[in-house]
């Protein structure tokens, strides 16, 4: 807590600073909440309880001048950390960026959000729920250290490309890796999109690439989306592929109120000589429904069931009720 308040409190600085000044530099600062409640209905994990996921605290400077400055502390939780890191509860940096702006280019160096990722979970609507397919399967990071360039090409399609270390925003080191990816939106109308991502990363001298598309439509009714990924060497062994397909939705009963549901499906390939899929004992199912209210844009509220069914019967379900959470300014 001691670390967290001088950073806390230079926050409440600028904040003051840029709303001080006659000129156009303005801010905002940033903070998120998730929160819930849950009951392990199998007590196959005994962790019926309250817990906390995400803390994040930050500032977003904008000085003029088509720049802007955005700092995040995230306080996570011990899963988000390191293998080698201790088990407990500390921050860390999710983002910390310098961002360029102008017409049809963005570009973005330091600490900064992976365009892919953070499309489809915003597609998704609801991390404070749970993760995206993508992070819970660890086909990629929702944030990374590099540059990430924006290219508006028309109103209807744009086109980004990264260079990153590939290590996720919690493990920053340097090594003798790079991660490069390039994404492709289409947006036909306001109420559709697809988007095509391919990365490419030398790990330990084990190259992996990710294949992932995407389908939605989102209108004041409904909100539908269905991903497709594969990965190679996943925890850098050769052979060690992965699949997934995603689909999420909502109906919305109200602009308060609206019915939603998810289904994951993990697999992995079976390696020649072998008769099941190499991960055999963690491929498997997830599937999420519930209500979600909306109190206004700084509150929302949802009661859920989530269940992980794996694919092999000789392994038990997990199935969860949980009171979700989100506050943030």
């Amino acid at each position: 807590m001691k670390r967290i308040l001088p950073f806390l409190l230079f926050i409440l600085f600028l904040h003051g600073f840029a709303h001080s000044q006659d000129l156009a530099t303005s801010g905002k600062p940033i903070m998120q909440i998730i929160t819930d409640f849950h009951i392990d209905l199998n007590d196959t994990a005994k962790t019926t309880g309250f817990g906390i996921s995400r803390a994040y605290f930050g500032y977003n400077y904008l000085p003029g001048n088509n720049f802007s400055f955005k700092v995040v502390l995230n306080i996570g939780t011990p899963e988000d950390l390191p293998k080698q890191a201790s088990p407990r509860r500390y921050a860390f940096f999710r983002e910390a960026s310098v961002t360029y702006d102008k017409d049809r280019v963005k570009v973005s160096f330091g600490l900064t959000t992976t365009r892919h990722f953070d499309y489809l979970q915003q597609f998704w609507g609801k991390r404070f729920i749970s993760n995206e397919f993508e992070v819970r399967n660890k086909y990629g990071y929702i944030a990374d250290l590099g540059v990430v360039l924006d290219y508006k090409i028309s109103d209807k399609l744009s086109a980004d490309i990264a260079v990153t270390n590939g290590e996720g925003y919690s493990e920053v080191q340097l090594d003798n890796g790079v991660k490069t990816a390039a994404g492709l939106t289409y947006r036909p109308t306001n109420h559709y999109a697809f988007r095509f991502y391919n990365d490419l990363n030398n790990n330990d001298g084990i190259f992996q690439y990710t294949l992932s598309s995407f389908a939605g439509t989102d209108n004041k009714w409904i909100n539908f989306g269905v991903s497709l990924h594969y990965k190679t060497s996943i925890d850098k062994v050769e052979g060690h592929d992965v699949w997934g397909i995603s689909s999420t939705g909502s109906v919305k009963l109200s602009r308060k109120y609206e019915i939603f549901a998810r289904y994951d499906y993990s697999g992995s390939v079976t390696i020649p000589g072998e008769t099941q899929p190499w991960n055999f004992a963690k491929d498997g199912n997830l599937v999420i429904f519930g209500l979600q209210k909306n109190f206004n844009e700084n509150f929302k509220l949802a009661i859920d069931y989530q269940n992980s069914i794996p694919y092999s019967i000789n392994l038990p379900t997990s199935g969860f009720i949980f009171l979700n959470a989100l506050f943030r300014i």
